[in-house]
């Protein structure tokens, strides 16, 4: 869990580097801005649970913590096809997911439904074999929902 907070902070740093100085402010000083506004702690649970619900099998939970934005722009059906057919099988077939990874913050004028995070990791599904995925998490109308998830 420490090992995921520094590697957003750094993220974070990273991505608002450039922004910076135009703003006035110092990087810090945005980090725990953009850390009260959106504590990733909260978003990263949110992923948890739902790749908890996918080795599950368990559509409804899964559904239950996705975007109603994105339930809306793909219906309730192909939602629950999409994680049935694609979704919980790729989950299932990851030993392992990487922990820590690339954490990027994203604000709701990048998004067009609200501000959150942006969790890349790594799922070894043999010692060979590595798949780049990323998950979309965003605070929805102050409800912290996945409207994403996918190859990274």
């Amino acid at each position: 869990m420490k090992f995921t907070i520094i590697t957003s902070i750094i993220a974070a740093l990273a991505l608002l580097q450039g922004c910076n100085a135009m703003k006035g402010k110092s990087d810090m000083e945005n980090m725990i801005r953009l850390m009260q506004q959106d504590d990733p702690a909260q978003f990263e649970q949110v992923m948890h649970l739902f790749i908890q619900s996918a080795k599950l099998g368990e559509v409804e939970k899964m559904i239950g913590l996705t975007s109603y934005v994105t339930i809306d722009k793909m219906s309730i059906e192909a939602l629950k096809s999409h994680y049935n057919q694609d979704t919980i099988p790729a989950l299932k077939a990851c030993k392992s997911i990487s922990e820590g990874g690339d954490i990027i913050h994203v604000d709701k004028s990048e998004t067009g439904t609200g501000s959150g995070w942006v969790y890349r990791k790594f799922c070894t599904y043999s010692d060979n074999e590595k798949v780049a995925i990323q998950f979309v998490i965003l605070n929805e109308n102050g409800r912290i929902a996945l409207t994403s998830f996918g190859p990274g």
